[in-house]
């Protein structure tokens, strides 16, 4: 009977540590969708971010959120844009 009641605690133990570790997972997989998708992919600063997220440090941050191929694609073209408007010759 006590083996049994071992056996038992055993596995409620291993449970609630695979329930803790997939809780540590969803966390840090929806810090870093919010980070990386929703603020930074919409021109949101890393530095603005990283309040959001209520970090001391930006490199912190920069753990969550990721620079996406798309980000760098528009802010290339803005940069472009800034700079075609500087150079324009007005006739």
């Amino acid at each position: 009977m006590l083996a049994k009641c071992l056996i038992i605690n055993v596995l409620r133990l291993i449970l609630v540590i695979l329930f803790f570790i997939a809780f540590l997972n969803i966390t840090y997989v929806a810090r870093h969708t919010y980070a990386t998708e929703i603020t930074l992919s919409h021109g949101v600063p890393l530095e603005t971010v990283s309040k959001m997220l209520g970090h001391s440090r930006i490199s912190t941050t920069q753990i969550y959120a990721k620079v996406t191929d798309d980000k760098i694609d528009m802010d290339t073209r803005s940069l472009e844009e800034k700079i075609a408007g500087r150079f324009s010759v007005a006739i």
